[in-house]
């Protein structure tokens, strides 16, 4: 159980990093200022493989993607109402694929609270 509210914590750290990077001051954009479209995919992607650990059953996944989806049109949508940012339909479709790629290398892969759970058991001698 203390494995998982580390992980939970975690995953509410990685929460408020995406709402303070977003709603933050903007930063300059060079020539390839594209680029940051990588950064929404990766993000999200990192945040819907973290929550998916946790969360393992197909529903609850459909759901967390969800919520992820509505996290990211609703942060695009406060963008609006900071003076050096506004909303960007590219991002929230880089998040979306960020969402769905997070899923599907976690439904293809281990996962890994449960094997760091087993892991630390095992290290105790349990």
């Amino acid at each position: 159980m203390r494995m998982r509210s580390l992980w939970l914590s975690i995953g509410w750290l990685g929460v408020v990093a995406a709402l303070v990077l977003s709603l933050g001051p903007a930063t300059p954009q060079g020539p390839g200022h594209q680029a940051d479209k990588f950064v929404h995919l990766a993000g999200y992607a990192t945040l819907m493989f973290w929550w998916a650990q946790l969360y393992v059953t197909l529903p609850q996944r459909v759901r967390l993607g969800a919520v992820l989806m509505l996290l990211s049109i609703a942060i695009e949508g406060l963008q609006g109402l900071t003076p050096t940012r506004k909303p960007d339909a590219w991002d929230v479709l880089a998040n979306i694929i960020g969402i769905l790629l997070g899923g599907w290398i976690a439904y293809r892969s281990a996962n890994l609270l449960q094997l760091c759970s087993r892991y630390a058991l095992k290290s105790r001698g349990k």
